[in-house]
């Protein structure tokens, strides 16, 4: 993996651990205040996001669909 490629590769590693651990932050329930709760489920929601659209995007590269159609 070289260029542009591998380092969307770290970026959608790096996005897959965090959301991880914000998912076992949250299971431990009692170690959260309502308020940090509430901003680990909204950092989730734009995280899922970010990584489908990467991998959305990485499958059109791998399938040899370019910009131009």
């Amino acid at each position: 993996m070289t260029g542009r490629n591998s380092i969307n590769t770290i970026k959608l590693k790096s996005l897959e651990k965090t959301r991880d651990f914000y998912l076992w932050e949250l299971k431990r329930e009692e170690s959260l205040t309502e308020r940090e709760r509430n901003k680990y489920l909204s950092a989730l929601k734009v995280i899922k996001r970010i990584i489908k659209k990467k991998e959305k995007a990485g499958k059109k590269e791998k399938g040899g669909v370019n910009a131009t159609g």
